[in-house]
Formats: C-alpha cells, structure tokens, sequence
C-alpha cells in the first residue's frame, strides 16, 4: 500500500507584485508568450486574476525551504477580474485562457493577500 501525505505550503514568500489598471493589459503579457509558442494562462481566484513565476529548487537552500514547506514567488502579477470569465481576448485577438483556481486553497489565500495590495482595497471585490 502506498502511503499518501498532503502537506499544503506553510508559507509562500512573493518577491514582487505588480497591480495591473485592467484584464487586457495583464493578458497581453500572456498573449506575447503564447505568440512566442509558451504555453501560458491565467489563473483566477475570489474576483483576482493573476500569474506567478515560482522558483525551482536549483540550490540546496531552496530545495532546504521548500522541504520546510517554502515556495517563493519572483512575480506575481494581477487585476481586478469579477466574475470569473474562461478565456480574456486581446486587442490583436488573441485569446488567453483563465483556470479557474477556486477551488485550490493556496491560490484562494494567495488571492486574498493580493485584494489587500490593490491600490482599490479599500473597495468590496
């Protein structure tokens, strides 16, 4: 039998994050790379959505914090999206998709802490 352990991260350490005004200039990001034959997409959480650049564990230090559950994050990126919609198009038309996170606890939380960054915090989102 093979033992299962789910072990959520205990901290996640966000290295920059940029707020974007809208959807579409935060898609275009996306949409350059997906040109450039990146598969990305935008994830989406609590009316946030965002993408992230996460560290690998390239040292002994990182892979050390990340078996104390660490992850870091270079960059997050986000907006103000409500509701949920599965796909954002671009002015060159370009679709990106958008995953719906929901469900995902560490991203529901990640979402909650970037509402309390947002130059509109103050609003109900």
């Amino acid at each position: 039998m093979v033992k299962i352990t789910y072990e959520p991260w205990s901290e996640i350490i966000i290295k920059e994050y940029a707020y974007f005004d809208n959807t579409n200039d935060l898609a275009e990001i996306i949409a350059g790379l997906r040109v450039q034959g990146v598969p990305m997409s935008l994830n989406w959480a609590n009316g946030i959505v965002f993408f992230y650049t996460e560290v690998f564990p390239e040292t002994n230090s990182i892979a050390n914090d990340m078996k104390d559950g660490k992850s870091y994050w270079l960059n997050v990126s986000f907006a103000i999206m409500n509701p949920y919609k599965p796909s954002i198009n671009t002015r060159g038309n370009i679709s990106v998709p958008v995953i719906n996170q929901s469900s995902n606890n560490t991203m529901k939380e990640v979402t909650e802490w970037l509402k309390k960054q947002s130059p509109i915090s103050k609003r109900n989102i």
